[in-house]
């Protein structure tokens, strides 16, 4: 693969963060961690485990939003946020789970704390890797993941918000 062609972190548009995850009950933010510490470790060369750091990656986030924030500024790509407000803003959305009905509907939101990461991950993708492809487009897959998973995500929610 042409050096550059491969992305520093994982290119995804926000558009399609945001409705994989949706449909996902989340599980497409996992996915995003797994991919960005992948791709970290195959541009770094350091020794991590995508698959740990994923797993605990309510530890781990912090990590890998300080990670992007200090190597876009080293390629001089503008990052201009906290990866500490970031990481708790995520967590404290995540956790928003246990809140009883329909309040545990927010947890939907904890994708939204990823944006500003993606921004500047698509930014510095840019920068890296300018042949990169920017993964904007739903695949097959997605269509299909979109479909069972927005049905099952109306069916919870119009559940949650039905009387007893």
């Amino acid at each position: 693969m042409n050096e550059d062609s491969q992305p520093m972190f994982f290119p995804v548009s926000r558009l399609k963060l945001f409705v994989m995850s949706l449909v996902t009950f989340g599980l497409y933010e996992v996915f995003w961690f797994y991919k960005n510490w992948q791709l970290f470790k195959a541009k770094t060369g350091d020794e991590i485990s995508p698959f740990w750091r994923t797993f605990f990656c309510g530890i781990w986030c912090y990590f890998l939003f300080k990670e992007i924030k200090s190597l876009a500024k080293s390629r001089r790509v503008y990052a201009n946020y906290s990866p500490f407000l970031l990481t708790v803003a995520w967590i404290v959305l995540r956790l928003c789970y246990r809140l009883p009905d329909p309040y545990w509907l927010v947890t939907c939101l904890s994708v939204i704390a990823l944006f500003q990461v993606q921004e500047i991950v698509n930014e510095l993708n840019c920068v890296v890797a300018p042949n990169h492809n920017p993964n904007s487009r739903f695949s097959v897959w997605n269509i299909v993941t979109i479909a069972v998973g927005g049905s099952l995500t109306v069916l919870a929610i119009v559940g949650t918000l039905m009387p007893a």
